[in-house]
């Protein structure tokens, strides 16, 4: 108990000096690369793929990782891999990923925070099931989002997005939280 009375107060002062040290860093202006991560929330719009009564559960997780670099503050190359794992229905299925290049056109507003938009190229895999037939498609399609970045330290973003990818006929509306390590 005595330890917890002494940890307590120095955990606490320790927090409140913790936001203005990792806030107050400073970002480069040359060139710079990244590498990152993320996980997001996708909904996928089937259009024509299926009837009204066979749409696929479209509410599913994503992976992506990505790297690149930053060419200035405001403008940036990236290329990525992103996993959209499986959507499934009563009777179909969707599996699908997909390897993008994009560039990034970022608006700081302060040293801490950057809103940007990105557009690209995604291309694609997709492996769909409807009962006993399969079949593979592959393509290639743009794509475009918008996010913003947030500096938590010197070398470690929050980057926050909203991405929007065609498969053919199927869009899918991805929402992701990624941390990006600059260096």
């Amino acid at each position: 108990m005595k330890k917890m009375a002494l940890i307590a107060p120095i955990a606490v002062f320790g927090m409140v000096g913790f936001p203005q040290s990792v806030f107050s860093q400073e970002r480069p202006s040359g060139l710079e690369a990244f590498v990152g991560g993320g996980i997001g929330y996708y909904r996928l719009n089937d259009g024509d793929f299926l009837d009204e009564d066979e749409r696929l559960k479209d509410d599913r997780l994503s992976v992506k990782v990505f790297g690149g670099i930053e060419i200035s503050r405001i403008l940036g190359l990236e290329l990525g891999y992103v996993n959209f794992g499986e959507a499934e229905g009563d009777v179909t299925s969707l599996n699908a990923d997909g390897w993008t290049v994009a560039g990034i056109l970022a608006l700081p507003i302060t040293e801490n925070f950057a809103p940007y938009g990105k557009f690209g190229r995604l291309h694609w895999d997709a492996d769909v099931s409807a009962g006993p037939i399969s079949r593979s498609d592959s393509g290639e399609d743009n794509f475009y989002g918008v996010g913003a970045r947030f500096a938590l330290s010197e070398q470690l973003d929050l980057r926050i997005e909203y991405e929007r990818f065609d498969l053919a006929d199927t869009d899918l509306d991805m929402a992701s939280a990624n941390l990006q390590i600059r260096f």
